[in-house]
């Protein structure tokens, strides 16, 4: 596989494909982006930004429910030279605390959010006298309504060494500590795992990993990408609550590639055992089923295979 020097080669190579990314957020609820309209929409979204001020270096704290605004997001920042720093968005008082750290220790950091989550996080900074985070709220913070119709924003030329994103632990909390990802990091990254994983064009991926964590990012959206694939990336929350449904868009979207940390196939055999698949479910499409970023367990991979048979 070729080797790119940075995201910005890897998106604008990937928009002459055919390729697709599905997003699924319910049983009947999807959205499908092609890469060269995800290129289309993120200049616009990258519009905006620079109309907001933001420059090459600024942050990009992207805190969305939707994972096409998300990708959208990370891809308008991409291509401006601005950082995407992802956050997971969550309900607790400490998740929220962990986002007004983030963005109060970076040094030119810009929110982007729903209005319904923003409304939120303003009551949660008023409630407790939070002056300079309300300012911050106030002042330096985009919603996807702010892109205008026709508008596109500026390309910036990224070099490989630049910073191309911000990745935050998901344990951090107390005290936040991002790791800084270049281009050259990232395009190394994303080589490796598709030599080592023979993807190619054919292949078919489904992800519910968040886009928050680096599995779900650089291995299942960037790297699934560079390798011009279709792949899908379901709703982590969807995931949790009907976790057979994974099975049963892998068979719709005749998946060939899925992943997933250890406690997810366990979370899907629970129900399994109760329920099973409905009639019809087919996925004799599945090729490669991957476990990671948590210890593993070989009979919890064979049970999960066996269910798939």
């Amino acid at each position: 596989m070729k080797l790119y020097s940075t995201l910005t080669e890897l998106l604008e190579e990937a928009r002459g494909f055919d390729r697709s990314v599905r997003f699924i957020d319910g049983e009947s609820d999807e959205t499908t982006l092609t890469f060269a309209d995800l290129w289309d929409q993120a200049l616009a979204l990258l519009g905006a930004l620079q109309a907001k001020g933001m420059q090459p270096g600024d942050e990009l704290v992207i805190f969305s429910k939707s994972n096409e605004s998300f990708v959208v997001a990370f891809w308008a920042a991409i291509l401006g030279g601005i950082v995407p720093v992802p956050v997971a968005v969550g309900i607790s008082d400490e998740h929220r605390f962990k986002l007004f750290r983030i963005l109060t220790q970076l040094e030119h950091g810009t929110l982007f959010t729903e209005l319904g989550l923003l409304e939120r996080l303003i009551d949660f900074a008023d409630e407790r006298d939070l002056a300079e985070v309300r300012r911050v709220l106030d002042e330096h913070t985009v919603l996807i309504s702010d892109v205008k119709p026709g508008a596109h924003g500026a390309l910036h030329a990224a070099t490989a060494d630049d910073v191309a994103f911000i990745q935050y632990s998901s344990g951090s909390t107390s005290d936040p500590k991002g790791v800084c990802l270049t281009h050259r990091n990232l395009c190394a990254n994303i080589r490796a795992i598709v030599e080592s994983t023979g993807w190619n064009p054919e292949e078919r991926s489904l992800s519910w990993m968040p886009l928050t964590h680096d599995m779900g990012l650089i291995g299942f959206h960037l790297s699934v990408m560079a390798a011009g694939m279709d792949h899908a990336v379901m709703d982590t929350n969807l995931f949790v609550r009907r976790p057979l449904l994974w099975m049963i868009k892998a068979s719709e979207f005749r998946a060939t590639q899925l992943c997933s940390p250890n406690f997810g196939y366990k979370h899907f055999l629970k129900l399994f055992e109760r329920k099973g698949l409905p009639e019809g479910t087919d996925l004799s499409c599945v090729k490669v089923v991957m476990n990671g970023a948590e210890p593993i367990s070989w009979d919890l991979c064979e049970d999960f295979l066996d269910a798939l048979a």
